[in-house]
């Protein structure tokens, strides 16, 4: 089991409770394989319910993050303003290293010099409060003697989920909060309503319940007031409110917890009607998390700094610093050494360590920094340049600790996958699924499920005429039993489907068929869009179908097309290493048996049509 598996641990279940917009009854009838019947709508499971159940609790936590690349990259920005702090003598030490590059075993072993491996920076604001003035279009930043408020107000006593509907759930929820008595001015724009979110920030004009901390979202996204973004809730203990006070608008996190984490949060924002902020810290104990404001809607990239020390003068646009309680790396600059002495002609690269790091929420990390194909729902980018890859590198992966995978690739880790078909799914991010349609003149998302990069729970992604195995991208094989009642019958999550090759550019447009979904009863459709596959679920449904030509109506044709696109593609393993230790060889052969499984694998998912190259010559 992935140790990054939590979501099979008592406090995942609890952690699924929160994120479903169910009650308790209906959640409870799911797991117990009861039926429920809202109108005319039934679901149940039914297989077996302690199966059904073991599934539910073993969902794939998949760590693919459409905003890795811009995300890395402001990562690496703020080590080398961190790095500039460290002692002279420590930086001289640096200065006559360099990472060590070296294959062994068709591997690429890294040794970090003290640049890729980026030490855990403590939440250092604890106890202490920072100021933001208006100056112009931006903001001078400084610390301040502002103390905390006891005086908390009003308990937010009900949130809203990313549907918008009201819910009890204050996990992943905001709430929308009227400022009377005077508006809020933020970068110019009066403000009279704000967002609260549980995750620990303020947005204006709608709300967020964004979980995962990234610079480059608080550029691009909302505008944002940040005092603590992280994976905050305050369902098992704490509370927030919202107070208006003289002159000012109080909000206050008292004792927010995080889930799969100890500890808890106690920290405030002031908003001043004459246009300041003061983020108040009484005590902050969040595994990982990001402080700093945007305008929001920017082009730009995010500007990192160090709040203990803010720099002097005016900041416009965005601005942050992301702390963490364990170590990270610093992409960027592992695979610059590694393109010192390897070739720019890998379409991905699979980093695997031999010790801990934070490798963000999933069992494993993907995202891509170059797309050349259109018609995938993908917009053309090219961020290859800052990763050394000036020519052709797409995606990148990032695997964690070895230790942590079995030493099995085929071995079963959690719901239906394998740890091979978790590797080769984050491969899949390169091209899916993110893919809308045509239907009734309006654009449709309804393939689209988790994060609108996997396929919806309720899409038929079989990848056998037999349905017992669905789409390494998720969806589900489901079988009509009668009665406008469909069931879902794989037992694994393996392949990838006709669809998927489409989009892969493995299989022409004409040689796809039919796309069919299921439609059923909004509350539930939302419930489930979502969820990750699941055997022996059963629900009351209509079924749909949809096409290539419709995908193609709202996407553009793929081009290139089959005809024209490549079937090999190139992948290589990299090991990395903490500073002067050294790769052994058990590891280095389990890294090793992960590539060959992998090239093997891949080759049949594609239904042979194709291939993995994964020399590093």
């Amino acid at each position: 089991m992935l140790a990054r598996s939590t979501v099979t641990t008592l406090p995942g279940a609890r952690r699924m409770v929160s994120v479903w917009p169910m009650s308790f009854a209906v959640f409870l009838a799911m797991m117990l394989g009861a039926s429920f019947l809202p109108g005319d709508l039934g679901y149940a499971y039914v297989d077996d319910p302690s199966r059904a159940a073991r599934s539910r609790m073993g969902e794939l936590n998949c760590g693919y993050d459409p905003r890795g690349a811009l995300d890395e990259w402001s990562g690496h920005r703020l080590n080398v303003i961190r790095s500039r702090l460290r002692t002279a003598a420590t930086r001289a030490m640096d200065k006559r290293e360099r990472p060590s590059v070296r294959d062994e075993s068709g591997v690429a072993v890294v040794g970090d010099d003290g640049t890729i491996v980026i030490p855990a920076a403590q939440f250092d604001l604890k106890n202490s409060s920072i100021l933001f003035t208006p100056d112009g279009d931006g903001y001078r930043i400084s610390t301040t003697d502002a103390e905390f408020d006891r005086d908390f107000g009003s308990r937010l006593g009900y949130f809203r989920g990313a549907d918008g509907g009201i819910s009890q759930d204050a996990d992943n929820g905001y709430r929308d909060i009227y400022l009377g008595g005077a508006q809020f001015p933020f970068f110019g724009v009066g403000y009279d309503t704000a967002y609260v979110g549980t995750n620990g920030y303020i947005t204006f004009t709608q709300g967020d319940t964004g979980a995962r901390i990234s610079p480059s979202a608080l550029a691009i996204d909302l505008p944002r007031i940040a005092p603590l973004w992280a994976d905050l809730e305050v369902n098992d203990s704490g509370n927030i409110y919202y107070n208006r006070l003289e002159g000012r608008h109080l909000f206050t996190w008292n004792r927010a917890g995080q889930p799969l984490y100890s500890g808890f949060s106690t920290f405030q924002a002031v908003l001043y009607d004459d246009g300041r902020i003061v983020f108040v810290y009484k005590k902050v104990k969040a595994h990982a998390s990001l402080t700093g404001i945007s305008p929001g809607r920017l082009e730009g990239e995010p500007q990192p700094i160090d709040f203990s020390e803010p720099p002097v003068g005016r900041l416009s646009g965005a601005f942050f610093e992301t702390f963490a309680k364990e170590q990270r790396l610093d992409l960027p600059a592992l695979f610059k050494a590694f393109y010192r002495s390897h070739s720019d002609s890998f379409d991905a690269l699979y980093v695997w360590a031999d010790f801990d790091y934070d490798n963000g929420l999933g069992v494993a990390r993907s995202f891509n920094i170059r797309n050349d194909i259109s018609g995938i729902g993908l917009k053309i980018v090219d961020r290859g340049a800052v990763y050394g890859s000036p020519v052709r590198l797409s995606t990148i992966i990032t695997m964690g600790n070895e230790a942590n995978w079995p030493g099995d690739p085929e071995a079963h880790v959690v719901g239906l996958n394998s740890a091979v078909s978790i590797v080769c799914h984050e491969l899949g991010h390169r091209w899916l699924a993110y893919v809308r349609f045509v239907a009734q003149d309006d654009i449709s998302e309804d393939l689209l499920g988790r994060d609108k990069s996997h396929w919806n729970f309720l899409v038929d992604t079989r990848t056998n005429s037999s349905g017992n195995f669905s789409s390494l991208m998720e969806g589900n094989a489901w079988r009509d039993s009668g009665g406008n009642t469909f069931t879902t019958i794989e037992s694994a999550v393996n392949y990838f489907s006709p669809l998927d090759q489409y989009l892969m550019g493995l299989r022409s447009a004409d040689d796809v068929g039919e796309i069919q979904y299921l439609e059923t009863d909004s509350s539930l459709k939302e419930l489930l869009r979502e969820k990750s596959p699941a055997s022996g679920f059963a629900l009351t449904a209509a079924r749909r179908a949809t096409s290539i030509a419709k995908i193609v109506e709202r996407e553009g044709p793929r081009v290139p097309d089959e005809s024209a696109s490549p079937k090999e593609f190139r992948v290589g393993f990299i090991l990395l290493t903490e500073r002067g230790a050294e790769a052994s060889r058990a590891t280095l052969d389990k890294v090793a048996t992960y590539r060959d499984a992998l090239v093997r694998y891949f080759f049949i998912a594609t239904g042979r049509r194709g291939s993995l190259n994964s020399t590093l010559e």
